[in-house]
């Protein structure tokens, strides 16, 4: 059986927190254990929903705030700024596309 383990590091040149965790076995499948701790010093508990994005082989888990705009907020949000910058920067960016 694994034993779940970690061990925190601060940064003192940021804010950033490094942790070294190992998983633990949760039934079948093998799970990521935050301590109180840790649930603390992000301001979660166990009814904070997390985002999880995977970019390459990083793993980021993010507290989904309450007052955080959906995925089709963000991308709404995303279209208005993309086509306000291109009507403002068009002669611009068809220079540059030349």
């Amino acid at each position: 059986m694994l034993q779940s383990h970690s061990s925190i590091h601060h940064s003192r040149a940021t804010a950033d927190t490094l942790m070294i965790q190992k998983l633990c076995r949760h039934g079948d499948d093998l799970a990521l254990v935050f301590n109180r701790e840790m649930l603390a010093s992000f301001g979660i508990d166990e009814e904070t929903p997390l985002q999880v994005s995977v970019i390459g082989t990083s793993v980021n888990v993010t507290p989904q705030r309450a007052d955080d705009a959906t995925s089709a907020d963000r991308k709404a949000r995303f279209e208005r700024a993309l086509e306000s910058t291109l009507t403002r920067y068009e002669k611009t960016l068809r220079k540059l596309a030349e």
